[in-house]
């Protein structure tokens, strides 16, 4: 049975903030967090992130398409999309992994999500604006406080690209080594605004950005 790409959210709801202040007023310091790993031959730049360390860029390894969507042409920045078999394929160093749920829902918590009374999670505007660049996107860009760098690079859904210049998304996996086959999405809300969607069931062929994670 084929799997649907749905905007349907597990445990993570992202609530509109009224408000444009941020809860993460200070910048991350990219130089103090300069490193990089090597990955099929290409060198990422890395970011931490509380517990964590990220690639702060797109995967553009191996295998993969880009976005023909973007009128300008694509950057190293944006990567490719690739499919999750295509992700399951990519040979990382020594602690490197494709993120899971829990990975991303860290990773939100970090920079602000906090948890309801029924175990949800729930991440403010503030934090989706922390994970996406100002440059790039049409509406609502963000300030990048975490270093993410999350850039409007949309997916590939029945062979068609979506939410080129308004959205990202990332494959994941639901549990630690199983296949990644689910997407974390940064889109855009009803006004337009980010809006975290986290759990997004893929269909088969949908393609999404990667990024890799590594405790510290």
């Amino acid at each position: 049975m084929k799997k649907v790409f749905t905007l349907v959210i597990i445990a993570v709801t992202a609530l509109l903030s009224c408000s444009k202040k941020n809860n993460d007023p200070t910048p991350v310091n990219l130089k103090d967090a300069d490193s990089t790993v090597t990955i099929a031959g290409e060198v990422y730049p890395v970011v931490k992130i509380g517990s964590q360390k990220w690639t702060s860029v797109n995967y553009r390894g191996p295998g993969g398409i880009f976005n023909t969507g973007f009128l300008n042409g694509n950057n190293v920045m944006h990567g490719k999309l690739y499919t999750p078999a295509e992700a399951a394929e990519v040979v990382l160093p020594t602690g490197w992994r494709i993120p899971t749920y829990d990975d991303y829902l860290t990773m939100l918590i970090t920079k602000g999500a906090k948890q309801n009374s029924d175990g949800s999670y729930s991440a403010n505007l503030a934090v989706a604006q922390s994970l996406i660049t100002s440059e790039g996107w049409e509406e609502g860009g963000g300030n990048n406080y975490s270093g993410f760098s999350a850039l409007p690079t949309g997916f590939y859904h029945l062979e068609n690209f979506y939410g080129t210049g308004n959205g990202a998304s990332f494959l994941h996996s639901l549990t630690a080594g199983a296949a990644p086959d689910f997407g974390f999405t940064i889109g855009p809300d009803q006004n337009g605004q980010p809006f975290i969607y986290l759990g997004i069931v893929l269909l088969d062929g949908d393609r999404c950005s990667i990024r890799f994670v590594k405790d510290n």
